[in-house]
């Protein structure tokens, strides 16, 4: 008996596919660490981000005004160009999430 054998081009297949996975997440947290950010600072184990925030007001507003502006871009998108169900919902559940820490970012610091 022999060895059931498989096509290199299978292999070459699986590959672009790991590749195609890993380039999306990067992607993905690359597009979101503002947010990891604020949920750092949100549960308490970011008090140096903190204290820049409030030393800096300037960057913080500047931060929280392209914030709002990014979700602003992929509301509208959401408009233009109608996704995929579940890409809608993981849009629609980032924006939610983006402006939740907005708001929770003016009650604790202020403008």
């Amino acid at each position: 008996m022999t060895a059931p054998q498989t096509s290199p081009a299978r292999g070459r297949a699986t590959g672009r596919g790991l590749a195609s996975l890993a380039a999306a997440l990067l992607a993905f947290a690359a597009s979101q660490h503002h947010n990891l950010h604020m949920v750092i600072i949100a549960l308490g184990a970011g008090s140096a981000g903190s204290t820049l925030m409030q030393g800096y007001p300037m960057v913080r507003r500047a931060m929280l005004l392209v914030s709002i502006g990014v979700v602003a871009l992929n509301l509208r998108s959401l408009r233009r160009r109608p996704p995929s169900p579940g890409m809608r919902w993981w849009i629609l559940g980032v924006s939610a999430l983006t402006l939740a820490l907005v708001i929770w970012s003016t009650a604790r610091f202020g403008l």
